[in-house]
């Protein structure tokens, strides 16, 4: 299945880049793990497809927020400023970004996991 572009789903997509700028807090982002791979099991998108939304969307628009000292935003931000922000700074289509890769990589890595496991859960399998 091929992925629309974000600003053809943007409805669908909302809910996922909410939960995913958890991961871009000035946070224990493990704390947000089970929450995020809950919405994103419940999701209409594959595990690849969750992965293009995290690395070419969500990173690209909040990746900035680690780098904001003297005080990054831990709380998250509002939703209507994550969907704004998420479609002027999209990837879609493109290369991973380089910056925060290695850092967005550790927590894909366990989020997938509990993702899949959560899948199979709801599936009953």
């Amino acid at each position: 299945m091929n992925m629309n572009p974000p600003e053809q789903d943007v409805e669908d997509r909302t809910p996922i880049w909410d939960c995913m700028q958890d991961l871009y807090m000035d946070t224990d982002v493990t704390l947000s793990y089970n929450f995020i791979a809950q919405r994103c099991a419940d999701s209409k998108y594959s595990i690849d497809e969750l992965e293009r939304i995290l690395f070419n969307e969500v990173l690209p628009a909040l990746r900035f927020n680690i780098f904001d000292l003297p005080a990054p935003e831990w709380a998250g931000f509002p939703i209507d400023w994550v969907v704004k922000r998420v479609l002027s700074k999209h990837r879609f289509g493109k290369r991973k970004p380089w910056i925060l890769r290695r850092y967005t990589q550790v927590h894909w890595h366990e989020l997938r996991q509990i993702i899949q496991e959560n899948r199979q859960k709801n599936t009953g399998k």
